[in-house]
């Protein structure tokens, strides 16, 4: 395992990171250590490379990552909502656990292990006890590559979208923010709903999830920060162990570029005793 140390401004490590959680713990750590923070470049044996922060302070680990490219906006015609489903599917059984034995392996070590689709990225976050990260890493590898989506984790999640998407349609913060996107972008896939409409929701099927994994999450498109109680010589065989099973290339459309169009007025009229309101600038 090869690996570069470096200490990097802290600015240019929020922007390397792209927003990840990572830079959060970033911050912290800097504002709860009177030292500079020495963020390391590791590049693990298999070329996977990720930007760690050492804290041994506690006996905790955090692994946040990112698929750059792989969220909702790629969403296929007709299948909106497909990234904001596989992420709350991808965690609901892996490999032989099923959704009930999976959840209660990190309940029962105390592993946290959580995905999220934007219009950009899909991105991750698992965080673990030191004593339990060689399981945790386990069933990350899991998750990322032998996810289940059985027949009842699906219907199960599927319900619980439906069931915001019906919420949403007279709250008015949410109808306020659909028209915001509309007006600034327009035809473009940004304009849509991350989590898709209760058409395109109820056509979503296992094929769709697993084609989803097949061309959004490889090693060409993947961010990863690691901030806590691990070494860099430590590191790398768990960036393998983790992410090595990944495919090397994505294989995903490019989201077309757009200029938001900025100074319109829309009114919704609503019967609501107060009045919410959606703005954005431009810069």
């Amino acid at each position: 395992m090869s690996y570069i140390a470096k200490t990097i401004p802290v600015m240019k490590m929020r922007k390397t990171l792209l927003g990840l959680a990572s830079a959060t713990l970033l911050m912290t750590s800097f504002a709860s250590h009177a030292r500079a923070v020495e963020v390391q470049e590791v590049t693990s044996d298999g070329g996977i490379t990720a930007w760690l922060i050492e804290d041994h302070l506690n006996p905790l680990l955090t692994v946040d990552f990112a698929f750059k490219g792989a969220g909702s906006a790629t969403d296929p015609e007709g299948k909106g909502g497909l990234a904001n489903m596989v992420s709350g599917l991808i965690d609901e059984g892996a490999g032989e656990m099923d959704s009930q034995t999976f959840r209660t392996e990190m309940e029962d070590r105390s592993i946290s292990i959580s995905f999220d689709a934007g219009r950009d990225d899909f991105s991750g976050s698992m965080v673990t006890l030191t004593r339990e990260r060689d399981t945790a890493i386990d069933l990350l590898r899991l998750a990322l590559t032998e996810p289940r989506f059985d027949d009842e984790a699906v219907e199960r999640i599927r319900a619980q979208v439906i069931s915001g998407l019906r919420r949403a349609e007279n709250d008015p913060g949410d109808i306020a923010g659909k028209a915001f996107f509309k007006s600034i972008f327009g035809d473009h896939p940004y304009a849509n709903p991350v989590s898709g409409t209760m058409a395109s929701v109820s056509s979503l099927n296992a094929n769709d999830f697993r084609e989803f994994v097949r061309h959004a999450m490889a090693r060409d498109n993947l961010v990863i920060g690691v901030a806590g109680d691990i070494t860099a010589e430590e590191l790398g065989p768990l960036l393998d162990e983790a992410f090595g099973g990944l495919p090397d290339k994505s294989d995903l459309p490019a989201i077309p570029e757009v200029t938001p169009k900025f100074g319109g007025v829309e009114v919704i009229q609503q019967d609501i005793p107060q009045s919410q309101a959606v703005w954005g600038q431009k810069g």
